[in-house]
């Protein structure tokens, strides 16, 4: 059923930073083993906030990789490796070396060695103790950072922006991330992995999130996922690539880097989880809570095992969650996330107003917030009762700002039963390359409307004008039978 759950991102965040230091020589690195008891008591937050954990031979593939890689940094024994369940492109380490990776990312993967590179990177963080100089400097994201330069402090107002910014918000520095560069070419190397890999990734990044901007037609200098919090730049690259060159290394993988890899992601849920939801564009519709709503033009929609996040960029945003109806029915369930969101700024609540749309039961509870800086910003809550719980929309704006949003409250709708089995989830399925198929052919069977070549193009590392050989293996998206 829904993952959707009221949790505060905030708390999150702090679980990723808020853990003791690791030894910073990269060659004697040391895990005491309270890191590790405190990383394993944060695991369990971190699966329900992104997903859960992904089980199968993927998880499997990634732990034996990941083994191999804290090996080789020195770290044997030491490190977990887990597959979380989300279509967002990222991964990210916790002190105590408690490392994910998101099935998004692992889709946009061609080998072993580019898995490795990204594991590298990760354990890269955790032995050169970036997570904790991390807590020492940086701050919560909040409205003030990514409405209107405000600052409440809320923690239901930090999810809703924080979820925005996919998974979490506290961004490693361009010299962590240089170092953490080096150490994983480095640990490429000594597990016997092809050094270019990391190079090869990080443009596989950059061209996955140059599709997605074109997809969801946001604007190019929207910061992606990975670069919000691994900052990617041209240098990167760059420097990733000269080291590989330095070490002699060979850009072609061999086999046996690649079919294990296409073994284990084969049949890999690709894009919406249908626990969570699935978007199409504007729209969203969850099969399991029969609920289905669309954003107004201009907003685009990100889906999160713990909210689907609405933004334009005009720097509204919403979030769509929910929870158990409280004791007291609808209209104290939305004063409830209201009190939540607000926190203790000084605030405004106006009348609560109880109506009907389409045939469910609404409460819309508008509210002015002022802001530690004097400001003013809307808070309001539309929330319906479906059966014994309760979903709700969480709208922040500028003071006056939020009629845009008035078009969405009015869209949330029940799905019949046959709208709900028509929602089918996608699978990433490995094909073999005929001696008659060309790139356009078999772009032509991914179970997409739009952007098939580009798409498939993305998701096999090809670039444009390149051809594929008879016999050679790659990916396609298809609709699960």
């Amino acid at each position: 059923m829904s993952r959707f759950v009221h949790g505060a991102a905030a708390a999150l965040i702090l679980a990723l930073s808020a853990c003791a230091s690791v030894n910073s020589t990269a060659d004697a690195p040391a895990i005491s083993d309270a890191e590790r008891a405190r990383a394993g008591q944060q695991h369990a937050q971190i699966l329900q906030q992104f997903g859960g954990a992904v089980e199968g031979p993927v998880a499997a593939y990634v732990a034996q990789v990941g083994a191999g890689v804290a090996n080789a940094a020195n770290v044997s024994g030491r490190c977990t490796f887990t597959v979380v369940n989300t279509d967002v492109v990222n991964a990210f380490a916790v002190s105590g070396c408690y490392i994910y990776i998101t099935r998004g990312l692992l889709a946009i993967m061609n080998s072993e060695d580019e898995l490795a590179s990204v594991l590298g990177h990760e354990v890269g963080h955790v032995v050169a103790d970036h997570s904790d100089r991390r807590q020492n400097a940086a701050t919560l994201s909040t409205l003030g950072a990514l409405i209107a330069g405000l600052a409440t402090g809320s923690g239901e107002i930090a999810q809703a922006a924080g979820q925005a910014a996919q998974l979490y918000t506290l961004g490693y520095s361009r010299d962590q991330e240089f170092e953490a560069d080096d150490l994983g070419v480095r640990y490429l190397r000594a597990a016997g992995y092809n050094a270019y890999a990391a190079a090869d990734m990080l443009h596989a990044l950059g061209v996955n999130d140059a599709l997605s901007a074109r997809v969801s037609n946001r604007s190019a200098s929207a910061i992606p996922a990975w670069a919000r919090t691994h900052p990617l730049s041209a240098d990167r690259v760059t420097r990733a690539n000269a080291q590989a060159q330095n070490a002699g290394a060979v850009r072609e993988a061999p086999p046996e880097r690649t079919a294990p890899y296409y073994a284990a992601v084969n049949g890999m849920i690709f894009g919406d989880d249908p626990q969570q939801g699935f978007v199409n564009g504007r729209a969203f519709a969850h099969p399991g809570l029969r609920l289905a709503f669309e954003a107004p033009d201009g907003f685009s929609l990100t889906n999160t095992p713990a909210a689907v996040v609405i933004a334009n960029p005009a720097n509204l945003r919403a979030q769509f969650s929910g929870g158990p109806l409280e004791q007291g029915g609808l209209q104290a369930y939305a004063q409830s996330v209201l009190q939540r969101t607000v926190g203790q700024a000084q605030t405004q609540v106006g009348r609560a107003q109880q109506t009907t749309i389409n045939g469910l039961e609404t409460v819309i509870l508008p509210a002015r917030a002022q802001t530690q800086s004097g400001q003013v910003v809307e808070v309001d809550v539309a929330a319906y009762r479906v059966g014994d719980r309760a979903y709700h929309f969480l709208m922040l704006a500028p003071d006056g700002g939020a009629g845009p949003f008035s078009p969405m409250v009015q869209s949330m709708r029940r799905l019949t039963d046959a709208q709900a089995a028509a929602l089918r989830p996608r699978r990433v399925e490995v094909v073999t390359v005929g001696a008659r198929d060309s790139v356009q052919a078999l772009a032509n069977r991914m179970a997409f409307d739009d952007f098939k070549l580009e798409r498939f193009l993305a998701l096999n590392g090809l670039e444009a004008g390149q051809t594929v050989r008879a016999g050679q293996s790659v990916k396609i998206v298809v609709f699960e039978s």
